[in-house]
């Protein structure tokens, strides 16, 4: 299967939970949350202030952005627009909950693709 399209079609040794490709305009609807998976933004377009693991990054193209599973992420300020990306969650651990997270940790998922998309 060398093409994947969605999570749903992808093969049974990718120990991916989730991905896509994120478009954000504007930080203010981003949500900061965390997943029961490591997450990973491959960043290809736009810059822009983000908040991953308790420290503040400007992240641009030809950027990684990496959050361990637990910890909070978001979107603090777009710097040039649009940020754009491709994200990848790992598989899901712990309590396995896909989607956003959000503190208190006994608040259930919300039910989202998982990644930093503001556009869709």
């Amino acid at each position: 299967m060398p093409v994947i399209r969605s999570p749903d079609d992808k093969p049974e040794w990718i120990q991916w939970s989730n991905f896509g490709v994120g478009v954000v305009h504007d930080a203010g609807p981003f949500d900061r949350h965390f997943h029961d998976a490591h997450e990973y933004w491959f960043i290809y377009g736009g810059r822009a202030r983000v908040l991953s693991e308790g420290r503040e990054y400007v992240i641009g193209p030809g950027d990684i952005l990496v959050t361990k599973m637990g910890d909070e992420h978001d979107i603090l300020e777009i710097l040039e627009g649009p940020l754009r990306s491709f994200w990848v969650e790992d598989q899901l651990r712990g309590q396995r909950r896909p989607g956003h997270l959000h503190r208190p940790e006994d608040q259930p998922a919300v039910p989202t693709n998982g990644g930093p998309s503001a556009e869709e």
